[in-house]
């Protein structure tokens, strides 16, 4: 008998506390379990606990709003010319259809033996060089799952046209996703493209992607279309060793408005660096805010930023900490820390190039830069142009900062496991120390007062 469960999707504050949703005047309808397993059967199972089916693609073919889809531990390798595409059906208000890890056990959707070297973002027809990719769809909540090994990117959210609406009110949570970008010039670990709206990724971690040129990999590059593109959230989400930059916001869209995004307590830390050390021939930013092709190659009227960014952490990249990269909207960052940017270093020994800061926001576009915190390089620390805002950063007034305003400035507490919910590491690297001038000016990382927002979907 196929089992089922009641399916309850929680809202989550800027403040960190989960506050579940009231619950509705009429329960939604209990939707069906269904069980896909390394070891399964598309065409002898039944998609139960003990005769599980073999694909994700068979389950998600029978899924309807309010199901559930859970995948057992192990390893699915995953062969042929595409990955796992999965478009053509999606949860509703309040009955999401829900793919997650099966109680606590930790799949692995492997793209190692993928043949596809194809450059392609996705499509309506195939994930081209994806291990998954998601095209047009909405309410769906993807959770506790290791996506590795693809040949151009881990894992793309992206949709065509506003005719259907779009990739919108998803949620990806506890995503693991690494060592993309063997087969080509791509390598992305995270992507969202095109329309796409009130979409959440919580406690993910992308690391290791490299594409072969060693210039093109982000672990997170998201690029909505539009301004009509709002309510996406990035929360909790780690990004490190990755070829180009750890969170990238570049706006691929020629001709296009650029899209707001919240970024909130997200860490990025040795992108720009292969993980053997070695510098990649990418730029290596913790978090490039903006920037958008040239008119000479067809974009003539389209612009990036507009973005908000509170909380986060930037460390040990090759080059900026926090950067506008040329952004010509304005963007707000607020008690964000960075530390030891800048590690591109030419044959002195000196920092590369004028980018490597821990906050280089040169454009004058009215960015707002609030409360935060650089240390090292000394000089370094920022770049403010004319036009823009700043107020109660560490550079702004007072003496310099200095090793004993931190708490720690050792980061193997925050780069290692994460909490048993999938939360941030508990760590008090870059944490202020009590009494000192970043506590008592209350800025940085744990310092007081209002965070960038108050609600997410």
């Amino acid at each position: 008998m196929m089992l089922s469960r009641r399916s309850l999707l929680g809202l989550v504050v800027l403040t960190g506390v989960a506050r579940p949703r009231p619950p509705a005047a009429t329960d939604p309808p209990r939707g069906a379990d269904y069980v896909v397993a390394p070891t399964g059967d598309d065409d002898r199972g039944n998609g139960s606990l003990a005769a599980p089916w073999a694909s994700l693609e068979r389950a998600y073919a029978v899924a309807l709003p309010g199901d559930t889809i859970h995948l057992r531990g192990g390893s699915y390798l995953l062969g042929g010319g595409s990955g796992i595409h999965l478009t053509g059906r999606s949860g509703a208000p309040g009955r999401s259809i829900t793919i997650r890890n099966y109680r606590g056990e930790r799949p692995i959707l492997d793209g190692s033996r993928l043949a596809s070297t194809v450059d392609s973002y996705g499509s309506a027809e195939a994930a081209g060089g994806y291990v998954l990719s998601l095209y047009d769809v909405s309410h769906l909540v993807l959770r506790g799952l290791e996506i590795r090994n693809a040949p151009m990117g881990g894992l793309v959210v992206r949709s065509g046209s506003l005719v259907n609406g779009g990739c919108h009110h998803n949620r990806f949570e506890n995503l693991s996703v690494r060592d993309s970008g063997w087969g080509g010039h791509e390598g992305k670990g995270i992507a969202l493209f095109g329309f796409a709206r009130n979409n959440v990724f919580v406690n993910c971690d992308s690391f290791g992607n490299a594409d072969l040129d060693g210039g093109n990999a982000d672990g997170f590059q998201i690029s909505p279309v539009g301004s009509g593109s709002t309510g996406n959230v990035l929360v909790g989400c780690r990004a490190w060793h990755n070829s180009d930059d750890g969170f990238d916001l570049f706006n691929v869209n020629d001709n296009t408005a650029p899209a707001p995004l919240l970024l909130y307590r997200c860490w990025a830390w040795a992108n720009g660096f292969r993980p053997d050390g070695a510098r990649s021939t990418g730029e290596g930013h913790g978090f490039k805010l903006g920037g958008q092709r040239d008119p000479a190659r067809g974009n003539k009227t389209g612009l990036s930023g507009g973005h908000t960014v509170s909380g986060c952490a930037s460390w040990s990249n090759a080059l900026s900490g926090f950067t506008d990269s040329g952004s010509a909207v304005a963007s707000r960052v607020s008690r964000c820390t960075a530390y030891d940017n800048g590690r591109s270093r030419d044959g002195n020994g000196q920092p590369a190039d004028t980018w490597t800061r821990g906050f280089y926001f040169p454009t004058s576009a009215g960015h707002r830069l609030i409360d935060n915190v650089s240390f090292l390089p000394r000089g370094r620390e920022a770049v403010v142009g004319p036009g823009n805002a700043g107020e109660g950063n560490s550079w702004d007034s007072g003496p310099p900062v200095r090793p004993t305003d931190f708490l720690s400035l050792a980061d193997a507490t925050a780069t290692g496991p994460r909490q048993p919910d999938g939360s941030l590491p508990a760590t008090t690297f870059l944490h202020s120390a009590p009494g000192s001038r970043l506590a008592r000016s209350g800025i940085g990382l744990n310092g007081d007062g209002e965070e960038a927002g108050a609600a997410w979907p």
